[in-house]
C-alpha cells in the first residue's frame, strides 16, 4: 500500500509539474518569451527600437520567426542603420495568427506584417531552418531560426533591378506601365463653383497599371506565385527574329513589329503558374497561355527566389515556331454581324452531337424561304499573322430538302472591314479573296480544306490580303472580315432554302515554311 501511495504521489507531482510548465508558458507574451532568451537579445532590441515590443505584448495573436544573435551578424549594417529598411526587415519575421509547424501540408504561404509572403514548412521558413519550433505562449507562437529572413523582391521588382542581363525584357515590361487618376481614390480639395465638379489635390489617386500584368501574369502580386523566365538580350533577339516575319505591319515599322508585336508573342509565354525549383524543372513546362516552354537547364545563367515565385535568367529558350504561330479557329455560331438585321427567323444557333466521338458542339444554320440573295454571316478576324493560310471548314448538312438534293453549296470570302450600307440596312461587302462554292455533303462530319481561291473584283485594303497558289495570303498584320455565304440555288419549292448555309468552324492554318 505504501508503494502504491508513493507511486500515485509521484504521478500526481509529475502531472502538477506538467501543468505548472504549461501555465507558466501561457502566462507569457511573445515579447516576454523573446526577452527571456539571451540568444535572441539582438532581435529583441530591434523589436523594442521599432515599437514591435508593444505589438507582441498585445492580446492579438502572432507567429514570430526569431533569428538568433549569431544569425543576425550577417545582416547588412546599412539595414540596421536605416529605420525604414530595418522595419521592413523585422516585419518580415512576424505574421498575424498562429502557425504551428503542423499547419503546412506540405507548405504554406504566410503573409508577414510587411506585406510579403514567406513559405512555411514543418522544418523551414523561406528555406531557412527552424532550430526550435512551436514555443506556444498566450498570444501566439515563437519559432527560432538559424538565419535572418531578408525580405525578397517580388518578380517585377527583381526584373527592374537587373543591370547586366535581361535589359531588353526589363525595358519591354516597364514600357507596359501606365498611370491614370482614379477620382474615387483622389483627395478632393474643393468644389468648382462653376461646374460643380470636385477639384482634386495634385498627385493623389494616381494608379499605375501594367498591361502585361492584365494580359499575361501579375508579376508584382504577392499572393500569386509564378515561375518566370527572363531571356538574355541575345536569347530575346533570337526569339523575336524567329517570329517577326509574321507581324509585318502596314507602315512596315520596325519598332511596332519587333518591340511590340513580336516581343509580346515571345514574352506572353515565359510565365508558369506556381513555383518549380531548379531540381524539379522538366524538359517542358506549360505557360499560363497553354504554350510549351522548352527547358534546357544548362542555359540557366542566374536564379532568384522572389517573394512571389522564382526567376530563371536564360541564355536560350528555343520555342518551336508551331507553338508560337498557331492555327486560328473561328466558331461558326459567333458571327460579328449579318447581311441584314431583319432575318432572325432564318438564323438558328444549334447544339449538336458528333456521332463519331459523342462530343457536343454548336454551329449556325441559315435557311428558310425568301432569304435575300447573297445573304451572309460575317466574322471579324482580328490581327491575322502575315503569311499564307490553309483554309479548312467543318459544316454539317443534315437538311432533307424537298428537291431530294443530298448536299448544298456555300462559300467563304474575305474582304475589307468597311462595307457600304443601304438605307434599308443591307450591308454590301466587297470581297477581295473568294473561294469557290463548295458542296456540303449530307451528314458529313469531317473537315474539308478549301482550295482555288481567286482575287475578287473589289479593291483590296492596301497591301493586306491577296491569293498565292489558290490560298489566302495575308501580307500585312491587320484585321479583315470573313463572309460565310450560301448559294442562290433553290433546294425546295417556292424558292425555299435559297442561300442556305451551315458552319461549325473555320480553321486558318498558317504555312510556316
Amino acid at each position: 500500500m505504501l508503494l502504491i501511495t508513493f507511486g500515485l504521489s509521484a504521478c500526481k507531482k509529475q502531472w502538477d509539474n506538467h501543468n505548472e510548465i504549461t501555465d507558466q508558458q501561457l502566462n507569457k507574451t511573445l515579447m516576454q518569451q523573446i526577452q527571456e532568451n539571451a540568444n535572441l537579445s539582438t532581435f529583441a532590441g530591434y523589436l523594442t527600437k521599432l515599437g514591435y515590443d508593444k505589438v507582441l505584448s498585445s492580446s492579438r495573436t502572432y507567429t514570430v520567426w526569431a533569428p538568433s544573435n549569431q544569425a543576425l551578424q550577417s545582416v547588412d549594417p546599412a539595414v540596421v542603420a536605416d529605420t525604414v529598411k530595418l522595419r521592413m526587415f523585422v516585419a518580415n519575421h512576424i505574421a498575424n495568427q498562429t502557425f504551428l509547424t503542423t499547419a503546412p501540408q506540405p507548405s504554406l504561404r504566410v503573409r508577414t506584417l510587411n506585406g510579403k509572403n514567406v513559405t512555411f514548412t514543418a522544418t523551414t521558413v523561406d528555406d531557412v531552418a527552424i532550430t526550435q519550433a512551436n514555443q506556444y505562449v498566450n498570444n501566439g507562437v515563437l519559432h527560432i531560426i538559424s538565419q535572418p529572413l531578408t525580405p525578397r523582391l517580388n518578380i517585377y521588382d527583381y526584373i527592374k533591378s537587373l543591370t547586366n542581363v535581361g535589359g531588353l525584357q526589363r525595358d519591354y515590361l516597364q514600357r507596359q506601365d501606365s498611370t491614370y487618376v482614379d477620382t474615387s481614390r483622389a483627395t478632393v480639395s474643393s468644389i468648382d463653383p462653376a461646374t460643380g465638379k470636385p477639384i482634386l489635390v495634385p498627385n493623389t489617386g494616381v494608379i499605375t497599371r501594367n498591361r502585361y500584368f492584365t494580359r499575361v501574369a501579375n508579376l508584382s502580386a504577392e499572393d500569386s506565385t509564378y515561375t518566370y523566365f527572363v531571356l538574355t538580350d541575345a536569347a530575346y533577339n533570337a526569339e523575336r527574329n524567329k517570329v517577326s516575319r509574321f507581324f509585318t505591319t502596314v507602315t512596315n515599322s520596325t519598332d511596332t513589329t519587333m518591340n511590340i508585336l513580336a516581343a509580346y508573342n515571345v514574352l506572353k509565354d515565359v510565365a508558369v503558374r506556381g513555383i518549380v525549383k531548379q531540381a524539379d524543372l522538366p524538359a517542358t513546362l506549360t505557360s499560363v497561355n497553354g504554350v510549351n516552354i522548352p527547358i534546357n537547364k544548362s542555359a540557366i545563367v542566374q536564379t532568384y527566389n522572389a517573394s512571389n515565385g522564382i526567376v530563371y535568367v536564360m541564355s536560350s529558350l528555343d520555342f518551336k515556331l508551331e507553338d508560337k504561330i498557331t492555327p486560328i479557329v473561328i466558331e461558326g455560331e459567333r458571327p460579328s454581324f449579318y447581311a441584314r438585321t431583319d432575318r432572325n427567323s432564318n438564323i438558328f444557333i444549334r447544339s449538336r452531337q458528333d456521332p463519331n466521338n459523342g462530343q457536343k458542339f454548336n454551329d449556325i444554320m441559315i435557311r428558310g424561304a425568301d432569304l435575300p440573295a447573297s445573304f451572309f454571316a460575317a466574322y471579324k478576324l482580328s490581327n491575322l499573322y502575315t503569311c499564307r493560310y490553309r483554309v479548312i471548314w467543318r459544316a454539317l448538312n443534315d437538311i432533307a430538302f424537298s428537291s431530294g438534293a443530298s448536299d448544298f453549296q456555300q462559300r467563304l470570302t474575305f474582304g475589307q472591314l468597311s462595307a457600304s450600307t443601304t438605307s434599308n440596312g443591307t450591308i454590301t461587302p466587297t470581297p477581295t479573296v473568294t473561294y469557290p462554292y463548295t458542296g456540303v455533303g449530307y451528314l458529313r462530319y469531317s473537315e474539308l480544306e478549301l482550295t482555288g481561291a481567286t482575287l475578287g473584283s473589289g479593291a483590296p485594303t492596301p497591301g493586306t490580303l491577296n491569293v498565292v497558289n489558290g490560298m489566302l495570303n495575308i501580307t500585312k498584320y491587320a484585321s479583315v472580315n470573313m463572309y460565310a455565304q450560301g448559294s442562290t440555288i433553290a433546294y425546295s419549292s417556292a424558292n425555299a432554302d435559297r442561300n442556305a448555309m451551315t458552319l461549325d468552324y473555320v480553321k486558318l492554318i498558317p504555312i510556316l515554311q
